[in-house]
């Protein structure tokens, strides 16, 4: 085998280099076992699987009958699907014959095509024998055409034509139905075929998956306008998921007990995120690319979070599609549960259905008719038929993340470059109506002080966020002042500040710090009398432990954390001063420390490297008589090719490279490769036996 083809080999099967192989010999045993191999049939098209199953069920075949039994197949094509098929180690190509490998046959069943095995007494004359039975057989035998074995109770009778009355027994009584044991029949193999008229399969399967149709006629505008949109939504998805942070951090959402979020908390969380069922997904997309998690506290930003807030617009979008095609719950029943008892597939369905939309050419319509058809010539053993709803809810979700724009594939859904995002900007449209609204993306500086600033009122990437007494009292408590509120309205407005925001923001500063905790377990200083006697009186009293130091100091036995909270539920603005009577600004947001999320690795870490290796490492030899047999009987199982060194009748050491055929009595039956005719080698003169992956 040659370097190239070790490469694709390793690449088409990528469970043969995890762990890696030492030796070409150890590649070729783990290549012929059960699990690889049928990992190996598992990935093959309804094309390549066709071509495997035909040559399994005719046996040893030269490619043109092969061919001939694939309706509607050229000798070329399946000369190259026969090549791939070598390529991946499922079958051996000697003389012109096609050998499927015994492996691959196994995992295709005892009866490949519908075909029973070739009997060893052929049914002879079978349309006579038809014609005796009588029309009333025919059904019987049709519904055993394509799955050979029956149940049939006290199968193995003998029956006499001339008594036989029942279309079962008339069947037995003619040969057209073997018995198998006394519970099972099968229909023989020259039976089928003559009923089928010597077809391999009912239906034809072409060597390409169905077309994608074609492009809009005006394809350059339209493609335009696909990208534009694409554009527009991967915007507003980089938006929605900065939202959905912005909420997550505020309102600390509960988690349930098997992981996933609180409903009610969920629903809150969401409101200013997407409208309806949308939310959902942007909150499992938030979560599989790591920018919230989960502890004891509840559902918190990441560390990682932060990272992405600052990164370029395209570096946030690449991150939300790759994380796309991780989300681990079933398409179209994401809900509060997030990865709760989410299916093993789940992620699959994304992935390919992503790489299928990536085989369009952009601008190509996209429904869910062509994609499940190129699905289900692409892996004939998904339930593509039964998955229709799984599609849609696929296709819905990349029209959500950008990768379909306007119902056609869009270039979004495999592009690596910056396709031109819109500049972030620092500035805003203050409104009379006490709103302010964000024309284009917001610098990161400029969308987190303004999210501390003013409440998000709706969603989008030009959002309206609305200024309140509770928003600005939420950043006097971070320790902004009310004159670097008003400066920093000067600075992001692109008009003028409206005098509705002034003064609502000097009633808030009016009222804020009239009650001042310190840190001394704790201590309340207030500016009037009256408020300390209100204090004193209230029924948090007791839960502060409060007591009077002075006209307008108290002291609380509490934590000044607990203080703060208790005052705010009780309707004042308190301000947290430290011990030299400094205001405290408030402290670091509280984040999860999680794993950034990595792309699943590869076969190796250099699968190039690991090729070298094979080729240059020196290959085994095995000398020992015991394990000589042992690799004469595993080759013969394995139908693989081994360079014999023996001593012939003269005495004379040859070596030749052979197919072992049969072993026994203490020697083995070979054929020599390239027409060398057969030879038969006693076992005690085989010096070494070396095993040829080609």
């Amino acid at each position: 085998m040659t370097r190239p083809q070790l490469l694709d080999l390793l690449d088409s099967r990528r469970d043969l280099a995890v762990p890696a192989p030492r030796s070409l010999a150890e590649l070729a045993e783990r290549a012929t076992t059960q699990a690889s191999v049928r990992a190996a049939v598992d990935s093959l098209d309804a094309w390549h699987l066709r071509v495997l199953t035909a040559a399994t069920a005719l046996g040893d075949v030269t490619v043109s009958t092969l061919a001939r039994g694939l309706t509607g197949a050229t000798p070329r094509q399946v000369d190259r699907a026969v090549d791939r098929l070598a390529g991946l180690l499922l079958v051996l190509v000697d003389d012109d014959l096609v050998h499927v490998v015994g492996a691959a046959a196994a995992v295709l069943g005892p009866y490949p095509a519908g075909l029973a095995a070739p009997s060893a007494n052929p049914v002879p004359d079978i349309g006579l024998r038809l014609a005796q039975a009588g029309p009333g057989v025919r059904p019987v035998l049709e519904r055993l055409l394509w799955r050979p074995a029956g149940h049939v109770p006290h199968a193995m009778r003998v029956v006499d034509p001339d008594e036989a009355t029942g279309p079962i027994d008339l069947a037995l009584a003619h040969h057209l139905l073997r018995p198998v044991d006394d519970e099972t029949v099968v229909l023989p193999r020259e039976v089928s075929l003559h009923l089928r008229d010597g077809a391999l399969f009912p239906d034809v399967v072409p060597p390409t998956a169905p077309p994608w149709p074609e492009p809009s006629a005006d394809s350059p505008t339209h493609l335009d306008r696909v990208d534009a949109a694409a554009v527009g939504t991967a915007l507003e998805a980089v938006s929605a998921t900065a939202a959905l942070l912005e909420a997550v951090d505020r309102h600390h959402p509960a988690r349930l007990t098997h992981g996933g979020m609180a409903r009610k908390d969920a629903v809150k969380a969401l409101s200013r995120v997407a409208p309806g069922d949308a939310g959902w997904f942007h909150l499992a997309l938030a979560e599989s690319a790591g920018l919230i998690g989960a502890d004891a506290r509840g559902w918190l930003p990441t560390v990682s979070s932060d990272r992405w807030r600052r990164a370029a617009l395209w570096t946030q979008w690449l991150a939300l599609r790759e994380a796309w095609t991780q989300i681990p719950a079933t398409p179209g029943t994401l809900s509060n549960t997030l990865t709760a008892q989410a299916p093993a597939t789940a992620r699959a369905w994304r992935q390919e259905i992503l790489a299928e939309i990536c085989t369009a050419s952009p601008g190509t319509p996209v429904d869910t008719s062509h994609l499940a058809a190129r699905l289900a010539w692409r892996h004939p053993g998904w339930p593509v038929d039964d998955s229709l709803p799984l599609i849609d809810a696929v296709l819905a979700e990349a029209a959500v993340i950008g990768a379909i724009a306007l119902g056609a594939r869009s270039r979004l859904a495999d592009r690596t470059d910056d396709p031109g995002m819109p500049e972030r900007s620092g500035t805003l449209i203050l409104q009379s109506d006490l709103t302010a609204i964000a024309p284009g993306p917001l610098t990161p500086d400029t969308a987190g002080e303004l999210a501390l600033l003013a409440d998000r009122e709706s969603t989008g990437i030009a959002g309206v966020r609305r200024f309140t007494r509770t928003s600005l009292r939420r950043a006097l408590d971070a320790g902004w002042t009310g004159e670097r509120v008003r400066t920093w309205w000067s600075q992001h407005s692109m008009t003028g500040v409206p005098q509705g925001l002034l003064v609502l923001l000097d009633d808030v500063v009016r009222d804020h710090g009239r009650v001042s905790v310190s840190a001394a377990s704790a201590v309340l200083e207030v500016d009037d009398p009256a408020v300390a006697e209100a204090l004193l009186r209230s029924s948090r009293a007791t839960d502060l432990g409060l007591r009077r130091l002075g006209p307008t100091v108290l002291l609380a036995q509490c934590e000044p954390e607990m203080a703060l909270e208790l005052l705010r539920e009780q309707g004042l603005s308190p301000i947290a001063r430290d011990s030299h009577g400094e205001v405290l600004n408030s402290p670091a947001p509280a984040r999860i420390r999680t794993a950034a999320p990595t792309a699943t690795p590869g076969p190796s870490s250099d699968v190039s490297q690991l090729v070298d290796r094979l080729v240059t490492a020196p290959e085994p030899t095995v000398t020992d008589p015991t394990r000589v047999l042992v690799e004469l009987r595993r080759a013969q199982t394995d139908g693989a090719w081994l360079e014999v060194t023996h001593v012939d009748d003269t005495g004379t050491s040859r070596r030749d490279v052979v197919r072992v055929m049969a072993v026994g009595a203490g020697a083995a039956r070979c054929v020599i490769r390239g027409g060398g005719g057969v030879i038969v080698v006693p076992v005690a003169r085989v010096l070494t036996a070396v095993r040829t992956p080609s």
